[in-house]
């Protein structure tokens, strides 16, 4: 499956996700390595988290990014940290050129990590609970709509970190998770539909769920399960047609 196909469908991936892990160490490692198997450019990912218990944990994809998350936090320097201190995103189109942390960017680079993004990982009242980072092997990995996505993954870490913040139990959070994604994905699904029946961007299909919500004086979500039962309907018919 391509990369832009993931990308369209990266809720229901994060869905069925939620569904089959056991527990959030799991479940977090797993979203690691969707960040960075589904974001073009990406060849490696890493989270890291402020809440007591898990500050010290190291969440990554793989091994270098395991080196180079466990670095930052040792001289409090890099692209996640000050994507915590600020708040903001930060991106490193080529860590050979960028002089803000010699250190990170010298080890960086020689594991072959060229280009970085780190995203904070917001809640409502905009403290960071974490942040996502993803690498890339190449230099500009993530110019266009790749930095746009990363913060889409970014989005939904931040729905498993806040549980854990609030001291959840595993079972229970899981089971909002499963609730919260399951609402994205019905969504996801409806603006793929949207995209084949208008051949128009997925921000142009969301455009149109919306302003049927609003005629509608309903949630999108509920437009959403319209749009996609219609679809499956028709795909039905189709089928028995045939």
């Amino acid at each position: 499956m391509g990369r832009g196909v993931v990308g369209e469908h990266v809720g229901v991936m994060l869905a069925a996700m939620i569904v089959e892990t056991s527990s959030l160490d799991e479940l977090l490692v797993g979203i690691a390595e969707l960040a960075a198997g589904a974001v073009k450019g990406a060849v490696s990912a890493s989270m890291a988290l402020t809440a007591p218990g898990w500050s010290r944990r190291v969440i990554a994809s793989e091994e270098r990014a395991i080196r180079l998350e466990t670095l930052q936090r040792r001289h409090g320097q890099g692209p996640g940290p000050d994507a915590l201190r600020t708040a903001r995103p930060v991106d490193v189109p080529d860590v050979r050129i960028d002089l803000r942390w010699p250190v990170f960017a010298g080890a960086a680079a020689e594991a072959g990590l060229l280009a970085v993004r780190s995203v904070p990982m917001i809640v409502a009242d905009g403290a960071p609970v974490g942040v996502l980072t993803v690498y890339g092997a190449g230099a500009r990995s993530f110019d266009g709509g790749a930095g746009s996505f990363v913060d889409r993954i970014a989005g939904y870490a931040t729905l498993a970190v806040v549980g854990t913040m609030r001291d959840y139990d595993h079972t229970g959070l899981l089971a909002r998770l499963r609730r919260a994604l399951a609402s994205q994905a019905i969504v996801d699904q409806a603006v793929g539909v949207v995209m084949a029946q208008r051949s128009c961007s997925a921000e142009a299909a969301l455009d149109v769920l919306r302003t049927r919500a609003i005629e509608r004086a309903t949630s999108v979500q509920a437009v959403a399960e319209d749009v996609v039962a219609r679809a499956e309907e028709a795909a039905r018919s189709r089928g028995q047609d045939g």
